[in-house]
């Protein structure tokens, strides 16, 4: 990760420096964006201008990371040797991966349980597709291209014994660094990204921070960004000047790009996917000569004007690794003590920044620059040189405790749980509350979604016992139709695929359709449907900000998925359901709390239904526009085309 005994390139060493330091400015500005919050902690105060920061913060600095890493490790394997090299690489980057991510983790965690909608469970769950490698994966992805590097080094080195592929290569490059680039790059980008299914746009390249297998797009674009970086470092006496020369019209390139693209979508966070086509194609392109663009204008721009030895920029630069690897918590912290403070976004921001870096610099100075730390992140300890105030110290393990205290903050209830029931009476009191359900054949509902996206989404479901089911979901101008026959379910997705073609729905989402789909919901008739219900007791749980007393029973559904449904302890009516399923991909724990209980043709129907996924302030709101029971709909309607 870091270099020495080497000549030091002050300028690269600066902005790959200011490329990790940038983390926490762009973290930090999180709890700030405005629309659905996206972060575990949502400020009170929120900010197009740090939308807008973000937004190209995010476009330009991974790219010029990665370029620099491949650049800074063929230099560092060049002058030591493979061998050498593949254990620095584990010493700088594995150990500090695998050290660091239990605390970063137990921290979102802890924020996690502070911010949750209480009654929020379930496990974590973590597999090989969903683990959390948080804002470390970019160590993973660097360890995977190490890694990746070493056995392609090896194979040309056994082939190419007389050079000519390595001297091929060195033309190619020397065709591939001018002023037509950014151009040149980022068409495979740009095919990566439009090809990506679900992409949302606004936020670029997918970061892989989920899994221990990357997604195509990130490593086609990072894997890219690192091999330029290394090739580049075979005639960086040639190339390096041409980027120095260029920075000017590489910076206009990447302020262009950067404007389209937020013109072409949302100067707010965008959560929604773009189907194939037009719109998809030019914003992916331009992305993708927007974030090249910034990479080598940054570059050019250090070359230029951050060349010169530095003791301050050395000493940042140093630091950057640690900065980067410890922030994060201590970021979490600070929103979550500032986001019910009465002041703007630029006071609480410029504070939050502030303490963060003090109390970063400090705790680096102190407890890691002349510590066996320092020895394994930036490959030698320094003399402590100038003192800075113990007192740092002394406020940096405050802010971090205070991370771990917050959980332990509770409230108490003054509600009194109510006597336990059989089972058998709570499922019979809530079917008579709820109505005549069985006399239901069919129904359309029409209903709109928010908390998605800075729109509402227009979602139209029509269904037909015994479990038959046709959704049609309106996302910027396309039409997402799924549909379920009682056999097979299939899908006309647009932005999955191009061709407008059915498919088949996963197996993870045709259990949630199909249980979509149940007229009766799993508490009426549940033994003929397969599920298992289980009374877990009398309990006072919180639904909305109230305590409330409530029947607890457990459901198993066949496939072994869980679930708690909470009766209300007098109108029997559901008040919230805890669970844990998948999203994208990953487990996540949930609630569910229907409300606006209106009776339609003697049925009762929530009218609003609150989907709050853990460790998110804002939850989704479902709110139907209307309900028609005993609608006109047959068998043939949801077959697939």
């Amino acid at each position: 990760m870091m270099q020495d005994r080497s000549e030091r390139l002050h300028g690269l060493d600066a902005v790959r420096g200011l490329a990790l330091i940038a983390g926490v400015v762009l973290h930090g500005a999180m709890a700030f964006l405005p629309g659905p919050q996206l972060w575990l902690v949502a400020d009170a105060s929120r900010s197009t201008t740090l939308s807008v920061s973000f937004f190209a913060i995010h476009m330009a600095r991974m790219t010029v990371f990665f370029v620099l890493a491949g650049f800074f490790g063929r230099m560092v394997m060049h002058r030591d040797g493979w061998a050498a090299f593949a254990r620095q690489r584990v010493a700088r980057i594995g150990i500090p991966m695998v050290v660091a991510w239990p605390l970063v983790f137990g921290s979102i965690v802890a924020v996690m349980i502070v911010t949750a909608s209480p009654g929020a469970g379930g496990g974590l769950g973590l597999t090989i597709k969903n683990f959390p490698l948080t804002h470390l994966w970019f160590l993973y992805v660097l360890l995977l291209l190490y890694a990746a590097v070493l056995l392609l080094r090896a194979a040309v080195v056994t082939v190419d014994r007389g050079d000519a592929l390595r001297r091929s290569a060195d033309v190619v490059m020397r065709g591939v660094v001018g002023p037509w680039a950014p151009l040149l790059l980022a068409l495979p980008v740009a095919w990566g990204l439009y090809s990506h299914p679900y992409w949302l746009m606004w936020f670029g390249v997918p970061t892989p921070d989920f899994g221990f297998v990357p997604n195509r797009a990130a490593m086609l674009t990072y894997g890219l960004a690192f091999s330029l970086g290394w090739l580049m470092r075979r005639q960086h006496t040639v190339l390096l000047p041409r980027i120095q020369r260029q920075w000017a019209l590489f910076l206009v390139m990447a302020v262009a790009a950067t404007v389209y693209c937020l013109a072409a979508t949302s100067l707010e966070p965008l959560i929604a996917p773009t189907p194939f086509g037009r719109t998809k194609l030019s914003f992916a392109l331009a992305y993708a000569i927007g974030l090249w663009s910034w990479a080598f204008a940054l570059i050019g721009m250090g070359l230029r004007f951050l060349g010169n030895p530095s003791p301050r920029r050395r000493y940042l630069a140093d630091a950057s690794y640690w900065i980067y690897l410890a922030h994060l918590p201590l970021v979490l912290a600070l929103q979550l003590l500032m986001r019910d403070w009465p002041l703007p976004w630029p006071v609480k921001y410029a504070l939050l920044l502030g303490v963060a870096m003090a109390l970063l610099l400090v705790s680096y100075h102190w407890l890691v620059r002349s510590t066996f730390v320092g020895a394994l992140l930036n490959g030698r300890r320094y003399p402590r040189g100038a003192t800075v105030s113990p007192i740092g110290g002394t406020i940096l393990m405050k802010s971090l405790a205070l991370l771990f205290l917050l959980p332990a903050v509770a409230s108490t209830q003054a509600v009194v749980a109510p006597a336990p029931m059989p089972l058998d009476s709570v499922l019979t009191r809530y079917a008579a509350a709820i109505g005549p359900l069985r006399q239901v054949q069919t129904r359309r509902v029409v209903m709109t979604v928010s908390g998605m996206a800075p729109f509402d989404i227009p979602v139209v479901s029509e269904a037909m016992r015994p479990n038959l089911i046709l959704k049609k979901v309106t996302i910027q101008g396309a039409v997402q139709v799924t549909g379920y026959d009682g056999r097979k379910a299939w899908r006309i997705d647009p932005f999955a695929s191009a061709s407008g073609k059915p498919i088949d729905v996963p197996a993870a989402e045709l259990t949630d359709l199909i249980e979509e789909a149940d007229f009766d919901g799993p508490l009426v008739n549940a033994a003929a449907k397969g599920i298992r219900l289980r009374y877990v007791g009398p309990r006072v749980v919180q639904v909305s900000g109230a305590a409330t007393p409530v029947h607890a029973v457990e459901i198993t559904w066949p496939n072994g998925r869980q679930s708690v449904a909470h009766t209300h302890a007098t109108s029997f009516l559901e008040v919230l359901r805890t669970q844990t399923r998948p999203v994208m991909g990953n487990d996540v724990a949930m609630t569910i709390t229907p409300k606006d209980y209106r009776r339609v043709q003697g049925i009762l129907v929530p009218f609003l239904m609150e989907i709050a996924p853990a460790g998110m302030p804002e939850p989704i709101r479902l709110r139907i526009e209307s309900v028609e029971l005993g609608v006109a709909l047959k068998a043939a309607d949801f077959a697939r085309p």
